[in-house]
């Protein structure tokens, strides 16, 4: 594993003596849930002004990640809606969030929006409900309401955090958006929303069963570690050359997506093939259209992503996301490995902006969860 860097506190995710006679941790587990118990955004009017939020994390358990519950107490009026960029709402009221280690450190970039965030949850943990098709999604312009998932942990515990310590807590931050970055000024009342922390964990077991065989007190996978980043460059204009040379190396790399935007913030599919994208001097893959089409869709991208995202039921792609998944499918023997990086390597994409394209220049942002190693690795999480 690729610079592997120093973890928490524990026992390094290993078994207790005995460990070979022991209950496996997820075994004697459970899932745990409560509020936090600060950082609470109360009713809130928005309005031209951001609101800054955030707080420690409760201490306790093995943390999955935060569940930031985002409600309408009162509703707006009519005369209020969805503004630019449209189609990121009701995601892009919450501005930015992230997910901070205990020493200040970022695990989820707090530079993030809300909608790269549900973007990251959609595309990287397709085995979890689209936020959009949550029970409690709602994207009216009144009466607004999500949940976003700041989720270090992949799955069997890969990746969730030992939060067992009380004298060093996580925290995360959070910014309430304001109505000129979310809705279309007009006569009208803003929806008054309320945004609520909900720690989600693992739960300590007992140091053994009730016939006394040994439980393993900390799970396998948090030697294994996670972190959410972004990149931003130039969409040039239509036509032109785009090369993108990520500064996003030195683990490996989960899933990268490629957000597009023209220059009033609206997403677009503007990435006209051929893509090129390269790892140092080898050719990952060449994306092109298939002669004739009425598509400027890079056909392959796409039909790998349905290939492989149909193995979970399937995920919707938005305007103007290109995914780049890089993790494996166990239960149907489907995807790719982890792309290995090292701080040198050279990894980057090139492609022309499509022609006939509008309101440029505009934006690419790359948006890439990556995985690295604390201590001893438990082969069967590799590659998830």
């Amino acid at each position: 594993m690729a610079n592997a860097a120093a973890g928490q506190g524990g026992n390094g995710g290993q078994a207790p003596a005995g460990a070979a006679s022991a209950n496996p941790f997820w075994e004697v587990s459970n899932l745990f849930s409560q509020p936090n118990k600060s950082g609470s955004t109360s009713a809130t009017l928005l309005s031209s002004s951001t609101v800054a939020g955030g707080s420690n994390i409760n201490p306790g358990n093995f943390l999955r990640g935060l569940r930031l519950v985002v409600r309408t107490t009162t509703a707006g009026s009519n005369a209020v809606t969805a503004g630019v960029p449209y189609q990121d709402y009701p995601f892009n009221l919450l501005q930015n969030a992230g997910l901070l280690n205990v020493d200040g450190s970022e695990i989820i970039y707090n530079v993030l929006g809300g909608f790269a965030l549900a973007q990251s949850h959609r595309f990287g943990r397709p085995w979890l409900v689209d936020p959009m098709l949550a029970y409690d999604y709602c994207s009216s312009a009144i009466a607004p309401s999500f949940t976003l998932f700041l989720q270090p942990e992949v799955r069997q515990q890969l990746g969730c955090l030992e939060n067992t310590d009380t004298r060093s807590q996580y925290n995360w931050t959070q910014t309430l958006n304001s109505t000129t970055n979310c809705y279309v000024t007009t006569p009208g009342t803003a929806p008054t929303v309320a945004v609520t922390p909900f720690v989600d964990m693992w739960a300590q077991p007992d140091s053994s069963d009730l016939e006394q065989v040994p439980n393993q007190q900390v799970p396998n996978g948090v030697n294994l570690q996670t972190k959410l980043r972004h990149q931003t460059y130039t969409l040039n204009s239509a036509g032109s050359d785009n090369f993108m040379l990520s500064s996003l190396t030195g683990n490996a790399i989960r899933f990268m997506l490629l957000i597009l935007r023209d220059s009033n913030l609206n997403r677009q599919d503007y990435a006209s093939a051929n893509i090129q994208w390269q790892l140092d001097q080898r050719n990952l893959s060449t994306f092109s259209t298939a002669s004739g089409s009425p598509f400027s869709a890079p056909d392959l991208l796409f039909q790998w992503s349905e290939d492989f995202y149909r193995t979970y039921g399937g995920v919707s792609r938005p305007v103007g996301v290109y995914p780049f998944p890089r993790f494996y499918s166990p239960g149907n023997l489907y995807g790719q490995g982890w792309l290995y990086s090292a701080n040198s390597t050279a990894l980057s994409w090139e492609f022309n902006t499509l022609s006939g394209a509008t309101n440029l220049p505009g934006t690419i942002e790359l948006l890439q969860e990556e995985v690295y190693a604390t201590g001893p690795v438990d082969p069967s999480l590799i590659d998830l």
